[in-house]
């Protein structure tokens, strides 16, 4: 018997997510929370594109919402650049942001 991976984790996550970069300030710790958030994501992600009775409905859902979260991302781009350049290890800031870039899914 297969162990059904539900997606409320997932959707936990980008909630998370949302709030952290709609934030009016962002924490000191912003990088790391945000790179830990988008990595979190992405292997629950994973996790659930794995099941073996992965249905196409749940396949869509997933790559829809990989795509919003991948906007979402993108429309804070400037706002997270210059909070990670302002962060105080700005080299591997601007390193982990290249990284969430890459790995937005």
């Amino acid at each position: 018997m297969h162990q059904l991976i539900t997606l409320e984790p997932l959707t936990q996550l980008e909630h998370q997510i949302e709030q952290l970069l709609l934030a009016e300030d962002y924490p000191d710790d912003f990088p790391q929370q945000l790179e830990n958030l988008v990595a979190l994501r992405h292997q629950q992600v994973e996790l659930v594109l794995k099941q073996p009775d992965l249905s196409r409905a749940v396949f869509d859902d997933v790559v829809a919402r990989t795509q919003v979260m991948k906007g979402l991302l993108q429309q804070h781009k400037d706002r997270i650049g210059a909070q990670l350049v302002r962060s105080k290890k700005s080299q591997k800031s601007l390193s982990l942001y290249s990284n969430i870039q890459q790995h937005g899914q």
